[in-house]
């Protein structure tokens, strides 16, 4: 596998290139059209090479060499990237000649757009060749571009501006070269040496200038504290009987179960300034229900057990929970493994993580984000956690993320709000409610709020709730209502009553109803 080398001169070069050639995301997007692109994300590239093979412009040379790794002629390339040449790009590591006619990428060299604070950003992102274009299964030192849960955690991040950022587990360097459009100091730390050449070049190339250290978790910015922490960790769950050859760095942290992330947590915690916060991805392990098969499991108990040793403020986000088998089949997928090995190989890898998991009594794992914060010396209130599932393909913004985490840690009536009748309620505007009924029937099965605004949350409600809900116009108290429904059906008040408590704090916490402030 290429690595990429940071040469200021020929990276100068490379830079005038790109942008005179314009190699930006539009600009790649519209020479491919929109089935072709499309079908790139899916990892499909055939309509892509197609539509970048019947162009001859220097857009489509490009393309075809870093985003789809395709041959081409020597000459072509020196034409498109007048001032780097052929010489250069091989003196970077980018790119491989073959028989001094044919160029191929070593590694995948994408345009990037960023808008930030109403801002854009146009930058070149360098990875390593997945295995959509290689037809080969990563490597154990194999450095990822920006994939699907590096873009969640981009959106989710609070882009205030800011003193200080630190990303553990930089990878590629994208998350640090978000933090550097707002904040004054950014520091990206990896244990793969891989990782840390590629970030470097990124950072170079694109002209940022961010503090890069390598070393494994906080261990680089021993006694240094932040502002605000991001982090994409290996927190793949893996059994030590797949660690034969060793680990693969971007995704397995070399830990038992879910220890990787308890550990950034608890580092967190020794990191974080004053009111500092951190933002990261994260599975845990499900434990067996204790009771037995009737018994639900408790999602966030070892979250739970994290935050409370930490001592932060934590918002903890389940947005998926997997079976031990589908957790296996998605990793192995990501992994390539029916690429590595043979059929047998792959049963006996697939076993024995099954094993694992059973054998420690591992009934499912979650998949989700953890958003923390150091309390602040002024406040008196107890350290908040907040444990909410979100069960929703939409990700919320980094502006939602900040302001809900201002609610809940400095208010902390709403993170167990004090909902009572005589508190006067305001649906938000963003509410709405869908009714499912069975065929002929007038009363709905199923009654779900739906949210159109952050998480695009979707909240089953009894009918009780939901006619609180409706009712909830800034006008009457729960109470109120709560005896008007006690009055129109004739059902026990003390029951309604039950029924709606059981869900309105959930509602609060969610954003969907708000308390009405006295003028």
């Amino acid at each position: 596998m290429n690595t990429p080398t940071t040469d200021p001169v020929l990276l100068a070069a490379l830079r005038t290139d790109l942008r005179s050639t314009q190699f930006t995301v539009d600009a790649v997007n519209a020479l491919l059209g929109e089935r072709a692109s499309s079908a790139l994300l899916r990892n499909e590239r055939v309509s892509a090479l197609k539509a970048a093979r019947e162009d001859d412009s220097i857009l489509a040379v490009l393309t075809r060499l870093f985003v789809l790794w395709d041959f081409v002629a020597s000459e072509d390339v020196a034409g498109a990237l007048p001032n780097l040449g052929v010489d250069g790009l091989v003196s970077l590591g980018l790119v491989s000649v073959y028989e001094g006619e044919l160029v191929r990428a070593g590694v995948q060299l994408q345009p990037h757009e960023a808008v930030i604070n109403d801002a854009v950003h146009r930058w070149w992102i360098a990875s390593d060749l997945g295995e959509g274009l290689t037809g080969r299964a990563p490597g154990r030192d194999h450095v990822l571009g920006i994939g699907g849960a590096t873009r969640t955690l981009l959106q989710m991040t609070p882009r205030e501006a800011t003193g200080s950022v630190l990303d553990l587990g930089t990878g590629c360097g994208v998350l640090a070269m978000y933090a550097a459009t707002h904040a004054d100091r950014v520091v990206a730390t990896d244990l793969s040496e891989r990782a840390v050449a590629f970030a470097r070049f990124n950072f170079a190339l694109n002209e940022l200038d961010i503090d890069l250290r390598l070393g494994s978790l906080f261990e680089p910015v021993a006694g240094e504290r932040f502002d605000l922490i991001v982090s994409n960790p290996p927190f793949v769950i893996t059994p030590d009987s797949l660690r034969g050859d060793g680990v693969v760095e971007y995704r397995d942290g070399g830990r038992r179960g879910d220890e990787l992330v308890r550990e950034v947590v608890a580092g967190a915690a020794s990191h974080l300034s004053e009111g500092g916060r951190a933002v990261m991805l994260g599975n845990w392990e499900i434990d067996a229900a204790a009771d037995g098969p009737e018994s639900a499991p408790d999602w966030a108990a070892h979250p739970r057990t994290w935050v409370r040793e930490s001592g932060l403020h934590a918002w903890v986000i389940q947005r998926e929970r997997l079976d031990p088998a589908q957790y296996v089949e998605m990793w192995m997928r990501d992994n390539g493994a029916r690429l590595a090995m043979t059929p047998s190989q792959y049963e006996d890898a697939y076993s024995r993580w099954l094993a694992d998991f059973d054998q420690r009594g591992v009934a499912g794992i979650g998949l989700g984000v953890l958003t923390l914060q150091r309390p602040r010396k002024s406040k008196t209130n107890k350290p908040v956690a907040v444990f909410e599932e979100v069960v929703t393909t939409t990700t919320a913004p980094g502006d939602y993320v900040a302001r809900t985490m201002t609610e809940l840690f400095e208010n902390p009536e709403i993170a167990d709000p004090a909902v009572s009748d005589d508190v006067v309620f305001v649906r938000a505007s963003d509410v709405r409610e869908e009714r499912h009924f069975e065929p002929g029937q007038s009363d709905p099965q199923v009654i779900i709020a739906t949210q159109g605004g952050g998480f695009g949350r979707r909240i089953q409600l009894n009918t009780s709730m939901s006619a609180v809900l409706g009712a909830s116009d800034g006008e009457l108290t729960v109470g109120q209502i709560i005896s008007a429904l006690h009055i129109l059906t004739e059902d026990d008040r003390a029951d309604i009553s039950a029924r709606v408590y059981d869900q309105l704090a959930h509602l609060v916490r969610a954003g969907m109803l708000n308390r009405k402030v006295s003028a």
